[in-house]
């Protein structure tokens, strides 16, 4: 029998109906009259890490909803024009603003945004965002920046701010075309937070360190129930009565959520930060994006509250390999894949399989190679090339012993592959160690080796994913490091949208052409993953690698090796849903 401890200390809602949604609260106790339990709301709301802001910044503007936001201009070293667009998973570029600036207001959605005020001097310039492009529009009747703002392109607000001077108390009204005075604040201030819509808004916060929460109803504003932790530069999303405040300075952690009365702190950032770019059109679902955390900031946070509970993509350490080595080959899955070759003290024919756990050693090949190539799975693998001086040999693996298969028509190394051992597709490659690259595309059905359409840009060390008619190739080195990404459907390869980064021997792969990844590589620890139109940035790796080997997909991927001579293997996990069943006390 189960002995509880006595509850105490501590007093239990009694309410005719259980809450959900937005206002529920972690930990929450509820009183059924009816059939004599107690109801608790079970991990409703947190923040998890979200792929990282392509440039790190602090001050910009932020709007739209967790899973189509945008971020826009801001600080790095100086005010930049740049645009991200994140689409719930990473983040890609967008247009440009007209004007650079930080410190300035912005509303909307991803589609249909404005940006106004901010610095250098006091800017009174507005801007629309049609989803692609910046055009500018009626400017602000006062300059100003530290404002905020709410509402959507067409129906707006500009709130506060600072005018050069001192801190406003100026509302500003946009009616798609131009801005008009409406109702001033009670008290001035900059730096602060708001949301909801024109006719129905609330702040909270700002300079100099404020508490006090005001509500807008189109016409004046009211004061609220202050904040339980006065801050400035913080973020915040939802409604005029169901808000969500986030972050702030002192470079805080800490959350509120508002529900039309009260402030109720609930769960911490993991890191504490300010003037961030906030998004969400909700306080149960927001983006904290950037911000300063002492230094300008790429950092996203998510926040999530539900009845479930949602875990964020992530690379985790695996099990390491027997025997560290670059330039090998790898194929498979993240529970079984297949490492071969490669240059470990020397070139090795070693090969090693994976269980989800731990590497073993079985059967090497039939000669030491590095810069080979293996597609397929850990029993029903290929491997071709490798080099230099460049190889043409290939060999099929059952799982238990290699075979050799006919030769490859053109001998080469760090070619692109991708596909299945009967129906495999191997792209460019180099035949020498310093200069040219091979266009040439083969293909394999099993028995030979047939010639395909040429890439467009030739080049080593790039990877590839998807089928023998529906792949994609991308990154690489012609004479530098290549963002080139093409797609081919059986027979010609077609230039598309450049990956975010430059690089060469990174860990990449996928089983479909709108499903590939790429991590790291020369340079650096970012992860890209491509949906067949765009990249976009995803979790970073731990330890930064190349001419390491990937295997897996874009959801459950793994990467090992490189240099130096890497023992180290990664696993990647998309992100997961979890629902909490909630929880009921009986009495007995």
């Amino acid at each position: 029998m189960s002995v509880y401890q006595e509850l105490k200390g501590l007093k239990v809602k009694f309410l005719d109906a259980d809450t959900s949604g937005d206002r529920a609260i972690e930990g929450e106790l509820f009183y059924n009259s009816t059939n004599f339990t107690l109801a608790g709301h079970i991990a409703v709301g947190a923040w998890s890490s979200g792929s990282a802001l392509l440039a790190a910044r602090s001050q910009g503007g932020g709007f739209g909803i967790k899973s189509a936001a945008i971020y826009c201009g801001g600080y790095t070293d100086t005010q930049v024009v740049n645009t991200e667009e994140y689409n719930g998973s990473g983040y890609s570029v967008g247009g440009d603003l007209s004007t650079a600036r930080r410190l300035h207001g912005a509303l909307g959605t991803q589609t249909a945004g404005l940006a106004f005020g901010g610095v250098p001097g006091t800017k009174a310039i507005s801007e629309e965002y049609n989803g692609s492009a910046w055009a500018e529009g009626n400017d602000l009747n006062t300059g100003r920046y530290n404002n905020d703002g709410a509402g959507t392109q067409t129906a707006g607000l500009s709130i506060g701010g600072y005018n050069g001077s001192a801190d406003v108390a100026i509302t500003e009204a946009y009616n798609g075309t131009s801005w008009s005075e409406v109702g001033d604040l009670n008290q001035a201030r900059g730096n602060m937070a708001a949301t909801g819509i024109s006719t129905a808004t609330l702040v909270f916060g700002g300079t100099p360190g404020r508490a006090n929460t005001e509500s807008f109803d189109g016409t004046s504003w009211s004061n609220e129930t202050a904040l339980n932790t006065a801050r400035l530069g913080l973020g915040g999303t939802g409604t005029v009565d169901l808000a969500l405040a986030f972050g702030g300075s002192p470079a805080t952690d800490i959350s509120e959520l508002y529900d039309g009365t009260a402030w109720t702190e609930i769960g911490d950032m993991a890191t504490g930060r300010e003037t961030m770019g906030p998004a969400g059109a909700s306080s149960s679902s927001a983006l904290a994006m950037g911000g300063d955390t002492g230094s300008v900031s790429a950092l996203t946070e998510e926040w999530n509250i539900s009845t479930s509970t949602t875990t964020a993509a992530a690379w985790a350490g695996g099990g390491n390999m027997g025997t560290g080595r670059y330039g090998l080959a790898g194929t498979g899955t993240q529970t079984a894949a297949l490492a071969a070759g490669g240059y470990g003290t020397g070139i090795v024919a070693l090969v090693e399989e994976y269980n989800g756990a731990a590497w073993s050693e079985v059967t090497n090949l039939p000669a030491n190679t590095k810069g080979a190539t293996a597609v397929g799975l850990q029993t029903a693998a290929l491997l071709a090339g490798g080099g230099p001086p460049a190889g043409n040999e290939s060999f099929d693996y059952d799982g238990s012993s290699w075979t050799a298969t006919p030769d490859l028509n053109t001998a080469r190394f760090g070619m692109g592959g991708n596909g299945i051992a009967t129906a495999a597709l191997f792209a460019s490659g180099s035949a020498v160690t310093s200069e040219g690259n091979l266009a040439a595309t083969e293909e394999y059905d099993g028995s030979s080796w047939t010639n395909g359409g040429d890439v467009n840009t030739a080049r080593r060390g790039g990877q590839s994913a998807g089928t023998q008619t529906a792949a994609v190739f991308f990154t690489g080195y012609t004479s530098t490091t290549t963002t080139n990404t093409e797609e081919y459907n059986g027979s010609a390869w077609t230039n598309v949208n450049a990956s975010i980064s430059a690089r060469e021997g990174g860990l990449g792969g996928g089983a479909l052409q709108t499903a590939a990844f790429i991590a790291t590589g020369n340079p650096g620890v970012q992860t890209e993953h491509y949906d067949g139109t765009i990249w976009v940035t995803a979790p970073n790796v731990a330890t930064a690698r190349v001419k390491g080997a990937g295997a897996g997909t874009q959801t459950t991927g793994l990467g090992f090796g490189g240099y130096a001579q890497s023992v180290a293997t990664e696993e990647f996990t998309g992100e997961a849903t979890a629902l909490n069943t909630a929880k009921t006390i009986d009495f007995d």
